[in-house]
């Protein structure tokens, strides 16, 4: 994985320009189409960043990206092959700073029918899993949302930086707890991005990272 400079932005179409760090939604003109843009991103003592420009060009140089391609043959319960949400498909784009402990995503989900299920906070996640197998969620994303007011249709896109939490508890820890995005930069491939709806509670759609 190489590192990622500003000038790849555009490719995870977070947007087109700097984007100003907010804790409310945007509103951004993508061409297109107006995206809702949340950036929920705590980055505790700034002055650790430096001068403004030089922050923001900073935060924006990701150590590295994933382009995935999610869809519902990949989905397994255990290992056992579920078949996911006929029909469904999507695309988890990310970039990782890993100095930062944060991780900027561009979901878009097609097709997806149902509402959202899973004992997590939300039902779009990263899992730690390899090819084939279940495993717990370590980010949880906020779900997608309809673009434009069409279900078929749906994104979210912002940033998250840790301490990540995922509402799931395994031996009375939450599955977040202590995760940090340098382990999906070191071995991309046990990592899996998915979605879960209440017609596909094992995933509606999953990719696997690499």
């Amino acid at each position: 994985m190489k590192p990622t400079s500003l000038s790849t932005i555009a490719s995870l179409a977070l947007s087109t320009f700097i984007v100003p760090i907010s804790s409310a939604p945007l509103n951004i003109d993508t061409g297109s189409s107006s995206l809702a843009l949340t950036l929920n991103i705590n980055l505790g003592d700034q002055s650790t960043l430096g001068p403004s420009a030089a922050g923001v060009q900073q935060l924006f140089a990701f150590s590295s990206t994933q382009f995935i391609q999610a869809l519902p043959e990949n989905v397994v319960n255990g290992t056992e092959a579920t078949g996911g949400l006929a029909g469904a498909s999507g695309t988890f784009n990310f970039g990782i700073h890993s100095a930062l402990n944060m991780i900027c995503y561009n979901i878009t989900l097609h097709n997806f029918q149902g509402e959202f299920s899973s004992p997590a906070t939300t039902a779009t996640h990263i899992h730690e899993a390899a090819l084939g197998a279940s495993g717990p969620p370590r980010i949880a994303f906020p779900n997608p949302e309809p673009v434009n007011g069409d279900v078929a249709v749906r994104n979210s896109a912002g940033c998250l930086k840790g301490p990540f939490v995922t509402g799931v508890m395994v031996e009375g820890v939450d599955s977040g707890e202590g995760f940090h995005v340098e382990r999906i930069e070191a071995n991309p491939a046990a990592f899996m991005a998915d979605t879960h709806s209440s017609l596909a509670l094992a995933g509606a759609v999953r990719g696997q990272l690499s």
